[in-house]
């Protein structure tokens, strides 16, 4: 009879020590914060093994948990308060976001991270960049700070052709005609078909041209109007200053043919009647 009574005493005590610990249980699972998510690409295709750090603001205490093959992560913990949450995989972008759990919560969030750029396009990115500013400041006439910037642009992307297209045209502004040239030609190699070019590269070997014939330098004046006209023919001062040079040579039908040219295109301007006399007498030599 007494060990029936102490049979009995023990297990009393086993059902209160198992009611007691499944209330313990519930109070904790109460106290603690519940954080769950998933990570996914732009395209929203799950990420695995990205680190999610977590931070604890308060008392700097930090942990790590890594998403499973599902792109799912969980974290559980018994200190509420605001945490910096950053997700770091390698050639992706890491992010970060701060989060506060309450004791009891529970809340999910889903994680999008971009691909990292690779070099080559965060040059690409930086080269537009001062390509923008180049513009600007060119608009601004800050020309020497407008060059800087485009140089940068071309240095930043070597085939950035659009960049040593302005690079060019400035240069040639400021009276730099070899640096121009190098760059216009270079812009040329990269856009071969590209009008404003062409257009720019004309222009610069005229202008050599002038100067030669300034000098009486006809024959390296000859050449470069050559150059020139290879690259816009239809310019007519070309045409004109072709058609002067020819003349000093004694080229006259070449002489003819340019100042013809020049008239079709300019039968107005303040040359024309002059050119229309040397025509005149070059057509009875």
């Amino acid at each position: 009879m007494v060990k029936d009574n102490l049979k009995i005493w023990a297990l009393g005590l086993g059902l209160i020590f198992l009611v007691s610990g499944l209330g313990i249980g519930q109070e904790v699972e109460e106290e603690q914060a519940r954080l769950e998510g998933k990570i996914m690409d732009l395209v929203k295709k799950p990420l695995a093994e990205v680190e999610v750090r977590f931070k604890n603001l308060g008392t700097g205490q930090s942990t790590t948990v890594k998403s499973n093959k599902k792109g799912d992560f969980f974290f559980q913990t018994f200190f509420p308060g605001k945490y910096l949450l950053t997700t770091v995989k390698e050639g992706y972008v890491a992010h970060s976001l701060e989060v506060e759990l309450t004791a009891g919560s529970s809340q999910r969030l889903t994680i999008n991270l971009a691909k990292a750029l690779s070099l080559e396009q965060k040059n690409q990115q930086e080269a537009f960049t001062s390509f923008q500013k180049g513009i600007e400041l060119a608009n601004e006439k800050k020309l020497d700070e407008a060059i800087v910037a485009f140089r940068t642009a071309t240095e930043l992307s070597p085939n950035f052709a659009e960049a040593y297209i302005n690079l060019g045209m400035l240069l040639f502004q400021q009276m730099k005609d070899d640096e121009a040239e190098q760059a216009l030609l270079k812009a040329l190699e990269l856009k071969p078909d590209e009008p404003k070019t062409k257009a720019a590269l004309g222009n610069l070997y005229l202008e050599k041209a002038r100067t030669l014939l300034e000098a009486d330098k006809v024959d390296e004046a000859l050449e470069q109007l050559k150059t020139s006209y290879s690259y816009n023919p239809e310019y007519s001062y070309t045409n004109y200053f072709l058609g002067y040079a020819h003349s000093k040579k004694g080229n006259n039908e070449e002489a003819v043919k340019h100042f013809e040219a020049f008239l079709e295109k300019e039968p107005n301007s303040p040359q024309a009647a002059q050119v229309r006399e040397i025509v005149e007498k070059l057509k009875k030599q």
